[in-house]
């Protein structure tokens, strides 16, 4: 696979949706060991993405904000949002910065899951409780921010 192939396929994958450097480069590693039969050049696929990086189509800082916000319109909370930037990828300074300057009102959000989950009203029975606590540990919400709801 020559250099030009592997850029048109990566111009290919980035007109369809926005990726990151790393889930991009793994993209590009498996279509280079498919096409030709198991050999890999990783230095072949480093010049695309520094080329790629250069004309400004691959931008992490671009996907990891869009990502971000999608996550947040999901409902999910500070755990979640970050468990799921890390396996994308994305390096832990990018996902800080983006926290740092982001003005969620995170027991705002995990009192807004509940509601529209579980209703208004605050469970007394135990069994119930429980199940709420679990639903938004699940939806990444820390301790503080989840007992705040049952206040």
């Amino acid at each position: 696979m020559t250099e030009s192939e592997l850029y048109q396929y990566a111009l290919f994958m980035l007109s369809r949706r926005d990726y990151g450097t790393e889930e991009l480069n793994a993209r590009m590693k498996r279509r280079m060991y498919e096409k030709n039969e198991g050999i890999v050049d990783e230095t072949l696929i480093e010049r695309v993405i520094a080329r790629l990086s250069e004309q400004h189509f691959l931008d992490d800082t671009r996907v990891l904000e869009l990502h971000f916000q999608s996550y947040i319109r999901k409902g999910y909370g500070p755990l979640r949002i970050k468990q799921e930037l890390r396996q994308k990828g994305f390096a832990a300074t990018l996902i800080d910065q983006q926290f740092e300057k982001t003005d969620v009102d995170w027991f705002e959000l995990a009192a807004t899951v509940r509601r529209k989950k579980f209703s208004d009203d605050i469970p007394s029975d135990f069994k119930e409780k429980s199940k709420q606590i679990r639903y938004l540990q699940y939806r990444g919400f820390s301790g503080d921010m989840i007992f705040e709801q049952f206040r």
